[in-house]
């Protein structure tokens, strides 16, 4: 597969139904059993006490994850077309995120608050209260 299909916005997938092509009994019928599992290993465990190991052979838009399942997907969709998963995306989104850890927009942030809520952040107010 090529890896522009899955990171590219102007890949194919962006115009498809992933989730109506991903719903068909052949899609999950048509991976091995290992492959089966694995994917069902990436799934949270239920809370609700439901068997934590589902049976690989049903599919899981057919289970209890599915509206779960559709949303990532969605989701997914989402970010393909957006151009979220390009690398030079993802890299300047690693660098953006260590830039905010380490204070480089404080000084934007506050003077948006002050700009919104007409005062400056004050910490110690919720110690107060």
């Amino acid at each position: 597969m090529s890896d522009r299909l899955i990171t590219q916005a102007n890949s194919r997938l962006t115009k498809a139904n992933l989730v109506s092509l991903l719903a068909r009994e052949e899609a999950w019928s048509s991976l091995d059993l290992e492959v089966k599992r694995e994917l069902y290993r990436m799934l949270p465990i239920p809370l609700n006490g439901t068997n934590p190991n589902p049976d690989p052979d049903v599919h899981p838009l057919k289970t209890s994850f599915a509206k779960y399942i559709k949303h990532f997907i969605y989701e997914w969709e989402q970010d393909l077309a957006a151009g979220r998963n390009t690398a030079k995306w993802q890299r300047e989104a690693k660098q953006a995120a260590g830039e905010r850890m380490s204070g480089a927009y404080d000084g934007w942030k506050e003077k948006e608050r002050e700009e919104h809520w007409g005062q400056k952040y004050d910490p110690d107010h919720f110690k107060r209260v």
